[in-house]
């Protein structure tokens, strides 16, 4: 695993939530852990989302990587997008 990675989503239904997601070595491979919703104490779901995927990378010895924890953002910028860039041509 290389990475755990928190990520905007929505629909009709449950509206905006978060998925966390382990970004594995393979070229596309990724896990998906858990989905975080809106939490019924409050606490907005990038909130929650930002404070299990760092304790689950802390706990995995790899980074974490949230792009847009305090609005919602489906189309921000991936953990392997942002690699890409920082490695140059």
């Amino acid at each position: 695993m290389t990475a755990v990675e928190a990520l905007w989503d929505g629909e009709t239904v449950h509206d905006w939530f978060v998925l966390l997601v382990a970004v594995l070595d393979g070229p596309d491979g990724e896990g998906h852990p858990a989905t975080v919703y809106h939490r019924s104490d409050g606490v907005p779901a990038g909130d929650a989302a930002a404070k299990a995927g760092r304790a689950l990378a802390s706990h995995l010895g790899v980074p974490f990587h949230f792009a847009s924890p305090d609005i919602p953002d489906d189309g921000a910028p991936r953990w392997r997008a942002v690699q890409g860039l920082a490695e140059g041509p």
